[in-house]
């Protein structure tokens, strides 16, 4: 199985390019650098920005489904996120794919509730044209004929693998810390063995 990966040259998609290969998965990253991600056997690394629909097309064609784990990054607009995954979706209709996986936030849309007081204050302020730009992102996933699956984690940080991250689909959780390797272990699992169609599921 071939994933194309949107997001791939840092957090969750770099923990999700490394243990896709460990774990025998071929990968079609794209990425604006393409020297941030190191020459791997059975990763192809496509020169490009998921604003370029060119681009978007080279890295999904001859994937077998999609994985997006896109953040701000310099240089790009703070629409970013959702922009791009619309191209990704128009591009996998034109090729017939149908499945992708797009890693989101814990505190978007529904979830608003989900997430600690500390945390709301962020999502109102400096975090609110990001929480916006996800919230179109799901959106977007929900009324694409595509099979989706959108991963909300909670607050996010370098760590091993823990096991005991818990995840579910309701709304009665509130967010706590989960590492980045947790977040990537879910995104294979639904690689692998899909549970989550067109569902939302949270991991913390």
């Amino acid at each position: 199985m071939r994933i194309a990966l949107f997001g791939g040259t840092r957090g969750v998609g770099r923990q999700v390019l490394e243990r896709a290969v460990e774990q025998g998965f071929g990968v079609k990253a794209l990425a604006r650098s393409p020297q941030s991600i190191p020459e791997t056997a059975g990763v192809e690394v496509v020169e490009g920005n998921v604003l370029d629909a060119g681009a978007v097309f080279r890295t999904v064609a001859g994937c077998d489904l999609v994985v997006i784990t896109l953040g701000k990054t310099k240089g790009n607009p703070d629409t970013v996120v959702s922009s791009g995954t619309d191209i990704i979706l128009q591009v996998m209709q034109k090729l017939g794919l149908n499945r992708v996986i797009a890693v989101s936030s814990l505190g978007v849309g529904d979830s608003k509730d989900c997430v600690p007081s500390f945390f709301k204050l962020l999502m109102k302020t400096v975090l609110k044209k990001t929480m916006l730009d996800k919230e179109r992102q799901e959106e977007l996933l929900r009324a694409s004929t595509a099979d989706w699956t959108i991963i909300r984690p909670g607050s996010l940080f370098d760590g091993e693998r823990s096991d005991t991250a818990g995840t579910g689909t309701g709304l009665d959780v509130v967010a706590s810390r989960v590492s980045r390797a947790d977040v990537a272990e879910l995104v294979l699992q639904e690689v692998e063995n899909p549970i989550y169609l067109k569902q939302t599921v949270w991991i913390t």
